[in-house]
């Protein structure tokens, strides 16, 4: 098995540790404490790649072997968080995350071009071998709050995870909304705006907002 490192970064050598580790691959900014970061020794990291943890402690980043990050930027604020990138991931864009106790998960051999994931209020989990385009937003949150003017009670609240499937392909320019969870196999059509749950497997959807135009598909890279 590949060699992984393990960082740990204590205060007084925050600012001395990130060039010699990550061999530059990484431009680390960590202001808080206790946070740890493993590698894949042989992930190939390009394109002025960020790791940027604003405050918090005890948050975990795990980044698997074999896989190939191009202007990758990961960016936590707060604390207990948990970002998995799992083995023969190719990955272009930002993972977010805001709040504590939140994670996002990347399955293996998944590929993105272009993706912006937001896991705020729920988090976010992606399957294995998935296909990911460009101009894809995956957010687990609405981040600005909608009330009713009666009672006063928030109307879009996050309630579940987003949660994809092993083995989807996610055409360009998408935008997957919170609550959503889509199963295994399924294809999302560009320009789609998903925004309640797919859960019959093996189907296309299409259109704003999304719904179920063919059924018993199955595709191919």
């Amino acid at each position: 098995m590949t060699h992984k490192k393990t960082i740990t970064l204590p205060p007084i050598i925050k600012t001395l540790l990130p060039k010699q580790l990550y061999g530059q691959r990484f431009l680390l900014q960590d202001k808080g404490h206790r946070n740890h970061i493993d590698i894949a020794a042989d992930a190939r990291i390009i394109g002025k790649s960020v790791i940027t943890i604003r405050q918090g402690h005890d948050n975990q980043i795990n980044i698997g072997e074999h896989g190939k990050f191009n202007k990758l930027k990961i960016d936590i604020n707060g604390s207990h968080n948990r970002i998995t990138i799992g083995e023969k991931v190719k990955f272009s864009g930002q993972l977010l995350i805001v709040g504590n106790h939140l994670h996002i998960h990347i399955g293996n051999h998944t590929t993105a071009i272009d993706c912006y994931i937001l896991a705020r209020d729920k988090s976010v989990t992606i399957g294995e071998s998935c296909m990911i385009s460009r101009g894809i937003e995956i957010r687990a949150t609405d981040v600005h709050k909608v009330y009713d003017i009666d009672t006063n009670a928030r109307v879009n609240n996050a309630h579940s995870d987003v949660i994809l499937g092993d083995h989807i392909w996610v055409a360009a320019n998408v935008t997957i909304s919170k609550n959503v969870s889509i199963a295994s196999g399924c294809i999302i059509a560009a320009g789609a705006f998903v925004n309640k749950p797919v859960e019959t497997p093996n189907c296309m959807v299409a259109g704003t907002p999304a719904k179920i135009i063919r059924q018993n598909v199955r595709w191919e890279r």
